[in-house]
């Protein structure tokens, strides 16, 4: 099964050795949540923290989408800014109650793929346990091969969770975006 979100329009839906990949087209988009970055431009933040300071945020967020949240990892296309992430959800207003941050993503493009055992096996790798999200597979795997490369390095890397299960402690989807931008001519 295939998810669309409402911030996006599926552009292109690629096959990619049984992996389905979508170039997906976003319009700007507000987030809200709780983000932290790391102390300089090489270590990574405090993860733990930053979740942990989300977690404990009892406010209800206005406009929230229903049903999904988000791991957004800021700057880590950029070794010139600290990376950052944010965890949070998609609302559709940016006046939210102060215990929130508030993080804004421009209009673009990226490429999305579901993270899952298989997603890993059809792509040649070990199955991803969490940490950095493995946009490398996305950015220099899948996006060479369909004409494209990374994207500003000011957009973020986004985990898309949809469906948390209780019972099960988990979400039944998670989908990995990695901006992207077609490759010109010349670099083909």
């Amino acid at each position: 099964m295939n998810i669309q979100h409402p911030q996006e329009k599926i552009l292109e839906t690629y096959d990619y050795n049984g992996v389905t990949v979508d170039l997906a087209e976003w319009s700007g988009t507000v987030w809200c949540g709780k983000i932290g970055y790391a102390e300089n431009h090489t270590d990574e933040p405090d993860v733990e923290k930053i979740m942990k300071d989300f977690m404990a945020v009892s406010a209800i967020p206005n406009g929230r989408e229903d049903n999904w949240d988000i791991c957004m990892s800021i700057n880590y296309l950029s070794g010139e800014r600290a990376s950052g992430v944010l965890f949070g959800f998609l609302v559709d207003e940016e006046l939210q109650p102060d215990a929130y941050d508030i993080y804004k993503v421009p209009a673009a493009k990226f490429l999305r793929i579901r993270i899952c055992g298989e997603t890993a096996r059809a792509l040649g790798h070990d199955p991803w346990m969490g940490g950095i999200p493995p946009y490398q597979w996305i950015g220099e795997q899948i996006a060479p091969e369909l004409g494209y490369t990374y994207g500003s390095d000011t957009l973020p890397i986004i985990e898309y969770y949809g469906f948390f299960k209780p019972e099960e402690g988990r979400h039944t989807y998670c989908y990995l975006y990695v901006p992207v931008k077609e490759k010109s001519a010349m670099t083909r």
